[in-house]
């Protein structure tokens, strides 16, 4: 290897020179710059990989709202899994495919014009039919459907997310069948009845399409003014009927809870009546064997007292005699002569007569 020479003829550790060698052409003096190209090259293609991928994961994630059904679409291919249904929440499930959304709450259909009440769903005109004896029917009617998750991919075989028009379609073509099989008098007098009925014969219909009639109601029934007017002219009739047939009722109640007050009265006097006649009967008997129990004591006394004092029949009187003024009211009693004369009174106390 020759020695490096600078300008000058100068050479680098040795003597000068007229002239300065080259280096070797095969000398590589570029490779720091290769080795960083290099490195850059290799950060560039992990940093697109990663943000790829960070894109790839954003774009497979997808959430399900509340109140909802997923079913997965694949927007590439085209194609939905109609296998597998999804609650509420977020999944992972792939780049290129997204969530078809179905309601899992209680959807309402309405065929009503009527704009003082509130829509709570979707609305479309009334329906149009005849009665069964050819009188024009305005009918207006809600109804409330749920779609049956477990039929959800069928559902979305046949219809696909246009299954509502085929609801609405069917569900009138069931109700104005329904509403020119009777009179018009039995809509006025069954209404809950045809209401019940048309529920019944809506989900049936609806099972066929993937879905179940939660509740129907009939809003309006619309029938011809002339009608209509002698159905309330009959009604208000009957009424007056019955408010006559409840006044006469009432009446008859009234006598018979008038009989029936003056039977207890009779009978509470008949007990007042025993009541007291028992009372006097027991008042009585008990004062007469209370007197008859004092004579007796009395005349026991009396016996005891002749026995002890050795009276004669005329002492005992006389004793009996004396002894009853102290039973008597306001019985005074004077005895002795002169100034030794005493006053005795009843209830007890003596004092000299005056």
């Amino acid at each position: 290897m020759q020695p490096l020479e600078f300008g000058g003829g100068q050479r680098l550790g040795g003597q000068s020179s007229g002239s300065y060698n080259r280096a070797p052409a095969d000398r590589d003096d570029d490779w720091p710059m290769s080795a960083i190209s290099s490195n850059s090259n290799v950060l560039f293609g992990g940093g697109a990989c990663l943000l790829l991928a960070v894109i790839a994961a954003a774009m497979s994630l997808a959430a399900v709202p509340p109140l909802y059904m997923g079913m997965r679409y694949n927007q590439f291919s085209k194609a939905a899994d109609t296998e597998n249904m999804y609650d509420t929440g977020r999944y992972f499930i792939g780049p290129f495919n997204k969530f078809l959304l179905f309601p899992s709450s209680v959807q309402s259909i309405e065929f009503s014009n009527e704009a003082r009440i509130r829509p709570s769903g979707l609305r479309y005109e009334p329906l149009h039919t005849r009665t069964k004896e050819g009188l024009g029917l305005h009918l207006q009617v809600s109804l409330q459907y749920k779609l049956r998750k477990q039929e959800l991919g069928k559902l979305y075989s046949e219809f696909n997310m246009n299954y509502e028009l085929v609801f609405v379609s069917s569900v009138r073509d069931v109700l104005i069948k329904a509403a020119s099989e009777y009179e018009a008098m039995q809509l006025w007098q069954d209404r809950v009845k045809v209401g019940e009925t048309m529920q019944k014969l809506v989900d049936k219909e609806l099972r066929r399409t993937y879905a179940e009639c939660w509740g129907l109601q009939l809003m309006i029934i619309d029938l011809p003014d002339g009608f209509e007017n002698s159905i309330v002219q009959t009604q208000v009739q009957k009424q007056m009927m019955l408010i006559s047939e409840q006044q006469q009722y009432s009446a008859k109640i009234r006598a018979q809870t008038s009989v029936i007050e003056a039977d207890y009265e009779r009978q509470v006097k008949m007990i007042m009546s025993q009541g007291h006649a028992n009372y006097t009967l027991v008042t009585k008997s008990t004062l007469a064997k209370a007197e008859q129990n004092k004579i007796d004591v009395e005349s026991e006394v009396l016996q005891s007292v002749k026995q002890t004092l050795g009276l004669d029949p005329e002492s005992l009187v006389l004793y009996q005699k004396y002894g009853a003024l102290d039973d008597l009211v306001d019985a005074n009693l004077i005895f002795g002569f002169g100034a030794d004369q005493m006053l005795i009174q009843s209830g007890g106390g003596s004092f000299p007569a005056q």
